[in-house]
């Protein structure tokens, strides 16, 4: 492709706030708060909507350099090449793109605004609840998380109620099924001859199968409502008050 077509593209998606993808021959400089340069190589230049700019190479994940949202950017043809200069005014940084020949412009108006969510998995749900013992009852104190049962496998955490009773706690972070109750089961049995008594039996997941649930109810097996999601936010919220007492 012709640079002089391939600036005016470009300049044409930076009007017009849509997404574009350089890829050609390319060096790249930085100067700001430290200094850098990559000599002529094969990469792909990304713009994005929000004025962020980044430099990929043909290998890897991350980007060689990039600058953030709201970035000036400007395009130009110097000396047979075509400049694309990304700058930031606090802190002064300029990331300057030099395009020797390009192999392709796409420019793209896309649409998203689907929100990001990731939520706790079973060992942090766990640890929710060690945080937070309450979220399994009022007055649950845990005394051990993978606490080991015979050759039954790990407790997820063994505690006591109010009442001094002991109870094992089994937590899944997807709806509880049969296999679920079985497992529970298994670690309890241990748990009974250990300690000359029978613990009460707490099953933790967001949601039961129907054949769990006639499972629960057959064997006496407490079911405790609890999401990954609301575990997510009581460890964000003790990671804030860590960052506050720190």
């Amino acid at each position: 492709m012709d640079l002089a077509e391939a600036a005016e593209r470009i300049r044409e998606g930076i009007r017009s706030r849509k997404l574009i993808l350089v890829l050609g021959s390319m060096e790249v400089y930085y100067e700001g708060r430290a200094a850098s340069s990559l000599g002529l190589g094969e990469r792909l230049l990304i713009i994005k909507q929000d004025g962020s700019l980044l430099v990929h190479r043909p290998t890897g994940y991350e980007p060689v350099n990039w600058q953030p949202p709201g970035s000036r950017i400007d395009v130009d043809l110097r000396d047979g090449a075509l400049v694309v200069e990304a700058r930031r005014i606090s802190p002064e940084e300029l990331l300057r793109i030099i395009v020797r020949s390009v192999r392709s412009v796409e420019a793209y108006r896309l649409e998203d605004s689907a929100e990001f969510a990731m939520y706790a998995t079973e060992e942090e749900m766990k640890r929710a609840i060690l945080l937070e013992p309450s979220l399994i009852e009022e007055g649950f104190k845990p005394m051990e998380d993978e606490r080991r049962a015979g050759r039954a496998g790990f407790i997820d955490i063994l505690g006591v109620d109010s009442s001094g009773n002991l109870v094992v706690v089994e937590i899944k972070r997807r709806n509880a099924t049969a296999e679920d109750v079985k497992q529970l089961l298994g670690y309890v049995k241990e748990i009974e001859d250990e300690f000359g008594r029978k613990p009460r039996m707490i099953l933790v997941a967001p949601g039961v199968q129907k054949s769990a649930a006639k499972e629960l109810a057959r064997y006496g097996v407490e079911f405790k409502c609890l999401t990954p999601r609301r575990c997510h936010e009581i460890l964000q919220r003790g990671r804030g008050l860590d960052r506050f007492l720190g």
